[in-house]
């Protein structure tokens, strides 16, 4: 299911309704004319699927993800190896990296040690996020990384 999605025009952006018309003649350029960039159409692709979360920590920053990070996660993507999900673990929502290997499944932040072994009791995969949109901030991140 796609909807489309069609911005209320902003009067003060856009203040022709119709560049094209100015004149009373179409213009050339008006066959090449596209609609608006809607930032849904682009991130959802099943919107009754879809779920926002937003990282709490910085738990998941060797994969690029940071604190404060807009996660758009799709319930109806069926996690597969290699893949950034979200779980409940015991009770506590955590966003891990996915790894099934043949012998072994396990959710990872990066950090061997903190490795989470996938049993069939206790953990349960909510869905793949299929976007991660992180602020750009004063570049708290850089100074961090370069002390």
């Amino acid at each position: 299911m796609f909807r489309k999605i069609t911005p209320k025009r902003d009067s003060k952006l856009e203040p022709i309704a119709d560049p094209g018309e100015v004149t009373g003649f179409s213009s050339p350029a008006q066959d090449y004319s596209e609609d608006r960039l809607h930032i849904v159409q682009k991130l959802v692709k099943d919107p009754t699927n879809t779920y926002y979360f937003e990282m709490e920590n910085n738990d998941m920053a060797f994969f690029g993800i940071t604190k404060g990070a807009l996660l758009i996660v799709d319930k109806s993507v069926k996690p597969k190896h290699g893949a950034i999900v979200i779980a409940n673990v015991e009770g506590e929502w955590i966003t891990r990296k996915l790894f099934a290997g043949d012998n072994m499944r396990f959710l990872t932040c990066g950090i061997e040690s903190q490795n989470i072994p996938i049993t069939d009791e206790g953990i349960v995969i909510f869905g793949a996020v299929t976007w991660s949109c992180n602020p750009m901030g004063n570049g708290s991140m850089i100074k961090h990384l370069m002390v």
